[in-house]
């Protein structure tokens, strides 16, 4: 008889964590997977593109229904999960309902953050981190409101594109001295923020948000300088928490997220966890591949195979509001390392490989990335580059042809 695992979450970890289920462990679970947003699980990374009108809603879902059906699946979304009984083993569900498990996986995500300013309760204040947020924000931009974007990260650049794409004035506020500073140095920020401001995209660097003013509608928002902006609207995209919650009230460890070993087993036996609302070795990835990568390992283990996840090459491979940018591993480089800088403006094109050892431990790429991937695998798997070295600022296969002189 098939063991009953279920698993809270019905987003990107949660539908690979399936897909890899079906591969190693068919048969041997009775899956049930609990979702809280009322659709089918989808690709949040391109929610952007939806914002953008580049891409529909519908066509960014992971899986069809019939997939999941034809796998067994129980799929309940729009469903919050409410409560964990660890010692009965059972899940409770808002409205009552309980499901019991064996084995429970929790891939609950994480939340984004509203900064805690005066103003920030104001009608018009929004958060984009999920289609639901997605399709208010098309609202906003049909309507042509001016807006203001917290937060020059990933997410922040993302709305802000998808917004302006849509017809929106948008003007993005950033409380760091560089666009992307946790992916990119600061020539690549530089070259990425001329190429976002050719959008008709304003960035305020160095813009600390004091608060946001308006009566019961916000109406704009004061810089920590005095200054201010006049919006309509006001997108809070500066950061996420992982959302632990559930595990916390049922007494499993965490820290800023659900504490897991090497097995993605949390402190509570036969329940584990993956993806953003993980935290292992200390590390929250908040990134899709590091949630890939434990699906792969966790799907063994629930298998009863041997495997372990020793964490993750944190990698940026994204069209970044429309513009193409890569980063991975050591990409400012540690004392002792060599850097190679390429730098053509002319082509909107930046490259930096930071070398150390005779290997290449980190890479930025802006406006060409033909050949990120390969220059993962190279950081990846920490091959020595003696022989490819003289050629590989230019790509794959100028590299391979010096190899091969």
């Amino acid at each position: 008889m098939s063991e009953p695992l279920v698993i809270v979450g019905n987003g990107m970890a949660a539908a690979r964590l399936v897909d890899e289920l079906s591969k190693s462990a068919l048969g041997r679970y009775a899956i049930a997977v609990i979702g809280e947003e009322p659709r089918l699980a989808y690709n949040r990374v391109l929610l952007s593109s939806v914002l953008a009108g580049e891409t529909a809603s519908h066509e960014i879902e992971l899986k069809s229904a019939s997939w999941w059906r034809d796998r067994g699946v129980t799929l309940k979304y729009g469903c919050a999960a409410t409560e964990i009984d660890v010692g009965r083993r059972e899940l409770k569900i808002a409205g009552d309902e309980s499901v019991a498990f064996s084995r429970l996986v929790l891939a609950t995500g994480s939340a984004p953050l509203r900064l805690n300013v005066p103003g920030a309760d104001l009608a018009g204040v929004h958060t984009f981190r999920d289609s639901r947020d997605a399709d208010l924000l098309l609202a906003l931009a049909a309507q042509k409101k001016r807006v203001v974007v917290v937060g020059g990260g990933l997410l922040g650049l993302e709305a802000a594109y998808g917004l302006a794409r849509a017809g929106a004035p948008v003007t993005v506020v950033h409380l760091m001295d560089r666009l992307m500073e946790r992916q990119l140095d600061r020539p690549a920020a530089n070259l990425l923020q001329t190429l976002v401001e050719r959008k008709g995209i304003k960035v305020l660097l160095n813009a600390g948000t004091a608060r946001l003013y308006g009566d019961s509608h916000v109406k704009g928002l004061e810089l920590t300088d005095g200054r201010r902006i006049d919006a309509d609207a006001v997108i809070f995209a500066a950061g996420i928490r992982p959302n632990v919650t559930l595990a916390k009230d049922a007494g499993i460890p965490v820290n800023r997220g659900i504490v897991v070993d090497d097995h993605l087993q949390t402190g509570a036996s036969d329940i584990f966890a993956l993806g953003e609302c993980a935290e292992h070795r200390g590390i929250c990835y908040g990134l899709v591949e590091p949630a890939y990568d434990q699906a792969s390992v966790l799907a063994l283990h629930l298998a009863g195979r041997e495997a372990a996840y020793r964490g993750s090459v944190v990698a940026t491979n994204l069209k970044v509001s429309g513009v193409a940018v890569f980063s991975a591993g050591d990409f400012i480089g540690a004392e002792g390392s060599e850097t190679i800088v390429l730098n053509d403006a002319g082509r909107d094109t930046y490259k930096k490989l930071v070398v150390s050892d005779g290997r290449l431990t980190g890479a930025v790429l802006v406006g060409d990335t033909a050949d990120a991937l390969w220059y993962l695998d190279l950081i990846r798997t920490r091959r020595l580059i003696g022989r490819v070295r003289s050629g590989m600022m230019f790509g794959r296969s100028p590299a391979l042809a010096a190899e091969a002189a």
